[in-house]
């Protein structure tokens, strides 16, 4: 019998502190306001995405080789209204740092992590060649790990990864299977859902819990609907080009948009009417690398990253066929990662890809990739006040 750590008791799902939605203003061009970047040469040290915690506090991202960070939201964008064009760019350190330098292949926040309770601040991951391991949010150490295994009883490494909506069971996507967990019950316990392809991505429903859309390698998407350990298949979408890399529920769960590799088009289903698309959007995906998509929380911004780089918005509320409302130039190489943060207008942005290396160096000079995390507020901004006008209030106040 395996020895695990302790694990606090999650027996509730604990919500966020109640915050109003964000205000994004889409009209001006994003200001960054804060950045962290990894050099990338011999060590190909980009990263692959990035995720704002359900309370908004802190940004998790995996850099290959580097391991996954978390970082906090510098403390005056909590309550700020608006920013000054002239705020300085801010050098972020991770607050946690765990050295995992093997492959992680996909990691998801508890969705009840809230920074006020420390047993539910935690995310879970999962890498080639092992278990699903539970992380700790305030040291980084491993709290658990759940184990899944094959038909011939040997650890079977999981490709996708998240949980379900009230954070009770965990759903592990694998080459035959999506195997589920309960969060509370580490180890090898474990309940089966067949599939027919590697489930290379799966989330989870929060307008519908129990509702689980599970994205295959071989672009089909099923929904299934889960409870008490029993499975029941609801619908399946067919449409994307390539393997499926990236879904998300609107919050209310009447649709579903979605992504896959090397295929130029999202895709929103209507799952009030399944079986065609809703509607279809460019974007840029010309390679097998996971490229996410975010929306925000009123169910009106939609926003998607780009092998070019660009972060590309839609505005989703819109009852005809919604066309870009915003196309931003963030990174000079692949922007993978995008994540709106759930209650302050600030973007999250992850870049960098892998960069075939010349092994002779028949290069003089050295090949320098943008590997960044971002942070980008896209709320109201100020504009800075001129110089003479500066002066003239200065005066005008010492001579009083």
């Amino acid at each position: 019998m395996e020895t695990y750590n302790e694990e606090p008791q999650m027996e509730a799902y604990i919500e966020a502190p109640q915050m109003n939605y964000a205000t994004y203003n889409f009209e001006n061009t994003a200001l960054e306001l804060a950045r962290a970047q990894w050099p990338n040469y011999a060590d190909q040290h980009y990263l692959k995405g990035c995720k704002w915690s359900p309370d908004g506090t802190c940004l998790l991202t995996v850099v290959r080789g580097g391991g996954m960070n978390v970082f906090e939201l510098p403390s005056d964008l909590y309550s700020c209204d608006s920013v000054m064009q002239s705020r300085q760019i801010g050098a972020l350190t991770p607050a946690v740092s765990v050295p995992e330098t093997g492959l992680i292949y996909d990691y998801s926040w508890y969705p009840g992590m809230n920074s006020g309770n420390a047993a539910t601040c935690c995310w879970l991951s999962s890498g080639h060649e092992g278990p699903i391991h539970l992380w700790d949010a305030f040291t980084g150490d491993l709290r658990c790990s759940y184990r899944g295994y094959n038909a011939v009883d040997e650890l079977e490494s999981a490709m996708s990864v998240t949980f379900s909506a009230d954070g009770q069971n965990i759903f592990c996507g694998y080459k035959k299977n999506v195997k589920i967990f309960a969060t509370g019950r580490p180890g090898r316990e474990y309940v089966e859902y067949p599939t027919t392809h590697q489930a290379s991505c799966i989330v989870a429903s929060q307008a519908q819990p129990g509702v689980v859309a599970i994205g295959t390698v071989k672009n089909t998407i099923e929904l299934v609907s889960q409870s008490d350990g029993t499975f029941r298949h609801l619908c399946k979408l067919q449409g994307q080009k390539g393997g499926i890399t990236t879904m998300v529920f609107s919050l209310d769960g009447s649709r579903l948009y979605s992504g896959s590799r090397k295929d130029k088009e999202l895709i929103c289903w209507d799952l009030r009417v399944p079986g065609r698309p809703m509607f279809v959007l460019p974007r840029e995906c010309s390679s097998n690398q996971r490229i996410s998509i975010d929306l925000s929380m009123d169910n009106k911004w939609l926003v998607s990253g780009g092998t070019d780089g660009k972060v590309q918005v839609w505005n989703v509320s819109e009852q005809s066929y919604p066309s870009v409302h915003m196309q931003m130039s963030l990174h000079n190489d692949s922007c993978n990662g995008v994540s709106l943060h759930p209650y302050r207008p600030v973007l999250a942005t992850a870049s960098g890809q892998h960069h075939a290396i010349d092994p002779l160096h028949h290069s003089r000079t050295m090949p320098v990739y943008e590997n960044a995390l971002c942070m980008w507020w896209v709320g109201v901004q100020q504009e800075d006040p001129d110089l003479f006008t500066t002066i003239i209030k200065a005066a005008t106040h010492s001579s009083a």
